[in-house]
Formats: structure tokens, C-alpha cells, sequence
């Protein structure tokens, strides 16, 4: 197991860390899209890159920065396309329906906690940038939260990965390499199955 950890280290060491950089920049920025966000291993991703900053692969604070810019201009994206799109059928069909009006106030009401908060949260984290654009949600607020809890979420996410990589040695890097892969799968094949039984219905 320790082989496979030193195997993937090595592989990274020996690559351009302006890619490394890259490649982490648009995972964190997907990460921060809306629905896009709620399948990529973004999260994880932050923990892995602090896994690795242990091995010398990354340095701790510039991937956190990176992590953090990534995740806001994504936030900020799906906010921009809330605004854009706000007026459409599907967008106003989720937000306009009578029976969901409570939730809605609930949400403009607590839109600092779940902005900021909610980033720590699988799934849940790329979600509300969209529709706090729909709501109408103030800009500059919205920029001020968003960026608090980017920056939360890359350095917690980051320093996190790179202490119990620091405690549990290498079997860590592998546990967060196999949760990567398993995210990844679980994607694929609840994909394939809604596309096959979306044709057995149409049959």
C-alpha cells in the first residue's frame, strides 16, 4: 500500500507544478459551480492537495490560495447565472412555487450562514449560488460571503489534509486517493444507470 502512495507522490513531484496548479485551479473552480459542484470530488480534492503539500508535492498556503480563488469565481459564476437566468421557466418553477415560499424566506434570511457554512457541506456546497442569484440576493454581499467561505474551505480544507497526513503517515494519502476513485465510480454508474432506464422507459 505504501508503494502505490510513494508511486503517486512521485508521479506528481515529476510533473510541472504550474500543471499541478492548473489542474488544481479548475477542479476547485468546477467544485464551485452549481450541479457541476455536486459531483466533483472538490472537497476532497482540498484534503488530498494538504495530503500532499506533506509530501512536499504542493506548498500548504499556495494550494490553499488556489483552492479558495478556484471555489469563489465558481461561486461567483453560478451566482452571475442565477441573476442572467432568473426569469426562466425552470428556475421560476423551483423558486416561485406558493407551497415553497417559507423555505425560500428561510433561505434569504440565513443566505450569510448557508453561503459561508454550507461550503463545508458535500453536494450541498455549490448548490445555493444560483438560486441567491434567482432570489435576487445583494452583489456585494453575496461576494463578501462567498469569499469568506472559500477561503474557510481552502485553508481548513487544506491544513486539515496536510495534519493527518502528518499523523497518519501515507495510509492517509491512499484512503483519500480511494475516496477520489470512489466518488468518480459512484458519478459513472448512477449516470449509466439513469441513462439506461430513461431508454427502457422510451421503449
Amino acid at each position: 500500500m505504501e508503494s502505490i502512495s510513494n508511486t503517486i507522490v512521485n508521479i506528481l513531484l515529476n510533473t510541472s507544478s504550474d500543471l499541478q496548479l492548473f489542474v488544481l485551479f479548475l477542479f476547485s473552480y468546477g467544485e464551485g459551480l452549481p450541479v457541476i459542484g455536486s459531483v466533483l470530488p472538490g472537497g476532497t480534492l482540498a484534503v488530498f492537495a494538504g495530503s500532499l503539500s506533506q509530501n512536499g508535492v504542493f506548498s500548504p498556503a499556495m494550494a490553499s490560495i488556489i483552492i479558495s480563488v478556484g471555489g469563489f469565481l465558481g461561486d461567483m459564476t453560478g451566482f452571475l447565472l442565477g441573476k442572467k437566468y432568473k426569469h426562466t421557466k425552470f428556475i421560476q418553477k423551483i423558486i416561485a412555487q406558493e407551497k415553497h415560499q417559507k423555505m425560500w424566506d428561510l433561505f434569504d434570511r440565513h443566505i450569510a450562514i448557508i453561503t459561508i457554512f454550507g461550503k463545508l457541506i458535500p453536494v450541498v456546497r455549490s448548490t445555493p449560488s444560483i438560486f441567491a442569484g434567482a432570489r435576487s440576493q445583494k452583489t456585494r454581499l453575496y461576494i463578501f460571503y462567498s469569499f469568506i467561505g472559500s477561503v474557510l474551505w481552502g485553508f481548513l480544507g487544506v491544513y486539515a489534509g496536510n495534519k493527518l497526513a502528518e499523523y497518519f503517515g501515507q495510509k492517509f494519502l491512499l484512503f483519500i486517493v480511494g475516496i477520489l476513485v470512489l466518488t468518480i465510480l459512484i458519478f459513472i454508474i448512477r449516470f449509466l444507470f439513469k441513462k439506461y432506464f430513461k431508454h427502457k422507459k422510451h421503449k
